[in-house]
């Protein structure tokens, strides 16, 4: 498509949301169209996600739970939301505007939808988020990550796009998983999402550290956790004498990935579709606060195609973890094999086939 186009893209709150923006808000600009972002505040802090955008912040409270009070406040703040948007729009309008779920694109969307501004949603998970839930029926496109998404509305218009990796990931992808044969070096990741996990922390430094010598000894892990929790993992590892790193942020998450040979981490969206493009199997442990479980709906696809074990926050104890890690860690093939099931489930075109999704959108209303 030739012609500039300004497109709008909402998604904020989590990585999950903001990294497969950011992937195809880079093919969007690739394509010499205007691209803005609008996000929310916590969108806005995320270190790592399109950083260099053209962005806009509400600044209403992205606060969506609690009792009455809360509910009240939170409607509010949609309708404040929604009003500075429209104003947003009415000064120049989008050709599209594009909703990655979560709070910040339900007031964009709304404006859209308002002011017959056509929109596309895109689903990252395996089960619709709320706000996609309710914003279905009436989108030109609700592009999904996966085939059979759970709770998508029937009358809703869908395609599978994949979930977008960034660009540097799916650069990444076509370098060889490299399995821990012999006596070397078994290099360990554990990230948590965007702010690590607690759990993580809490199990993993106590499993490693009661695997047999033989097998402690190789081990080099490089772990996420949180501010708080960082000094006391690394004591930890110290302690067990485990090769380590331990930060409550990495820069570069996909060298991390390149170079690891098993991940413990959680499942999110963008996590499990980073691992898939890079082929690394993965040890998951799904967060059970997670909206409509989505987190273990999405480790479910990758457990039933052989990419990774999904593990439970009940049954995730220093036990269970320690037998997982030395049946793996002792039978190299396991591994190998979910690298190979990760790499045959990834979708490394996904950004290039929504933003083909927005300009088609975008001609057709120009044309209409």
């Amino acid at each position: 498509m030739s012609s500039k186009l300004h497109i709008v893209l909402a998604a904020g709150g989590t990585g999950g949301h903001m990294m497969p923006a950011e992937a195809v808000s880079d093919v969007l600009t690739g394509h010499d169209h205007d691209v803005l972002l609008i996000t929310d505040s916590r969108g806005d802090a995320i270190r790592n996600a399109m950083v260099d955008a053209n962005r806009h912040v509400l600044k209403a409270s992205s606060h969506m739970g609690g009792g009455l009070a809360a509910k009240v406040g939170s409607l509010y703040s949609v309708i404040k939301s929604t009003l500075q948007v429209r104003a947003l729009f009415n000064k120049r309008r989008p050709a599209v505007v594009v909703g990655f779920g979560g709070y910040p694109s339900l007031p964009v969307v709304l404006a859209a939808r308002s002011l017959g501004v056509p929109y596309v949603l895109h689903e990252q998970n395996a089960v619709l988020g709320r706000v996609n839930r309710l914003m279905a029926e009436n989108a030109r496109v609700l592009a999904l990550s996966l085939e059979h998404s759970q709770r998508v509305p029937k009358a809703a218009y869908t395609e599978v796009t994949g979930n977008p990796v960034r660009h540097l990931i799916s650069k990444l992808s076509n370098i060889a998983y490299s399995v821990p044969f012999g006596f070397g070096d078994i290099r360990l990741l554990v990230i948590g999402g965007s702010q690590g996990a607690r759990i993580l922390s809490d199990v993993v430094p106590a499993a490693l550290a009661s695997l047999p010598e033989d097998l402690r000894s190789r081990i080099e892990i490089t772990h996420q956790a949180r501010d708080e929790d960082v000094e006391r993992v690394k004591a930890a590892y110290a302690a067990s004498g485990i090769a380590h790193t331990v930060q409550s942020y990495f820069d570069d998450v996909g060298a991390l990935l390149l170079r690891c040979q098993l991940v413990i981490c959680r499942s999110g969206a963008s996590t499990v579709a980073e691992l898939s493009a890079m082929g690394r199997p993965a040890i998951m442990v799904p967060l059970a606060i997670a909206a409509d479980d989505h987190q273990s709906a999405n480790a479910g696809v990758i457990e039933r195609a052989g990419g990774g074990w999904v593990m439970q926050e009940e049954n995730f104890t220093q036990e269970t973890l320690s037998e997982k890690l030395q049946l793996l860690l002792t039978d190299p093939s396991m591994l190998r094999d979910a690298s190979d099931a990760m790499r045959g489930i990834a979708c490394l075109d996904a950004a290039e086939r929504l933003a083909a999704i927005i300009e088609s959108v975008a001609l057709e209303e120009a044309e209409a």
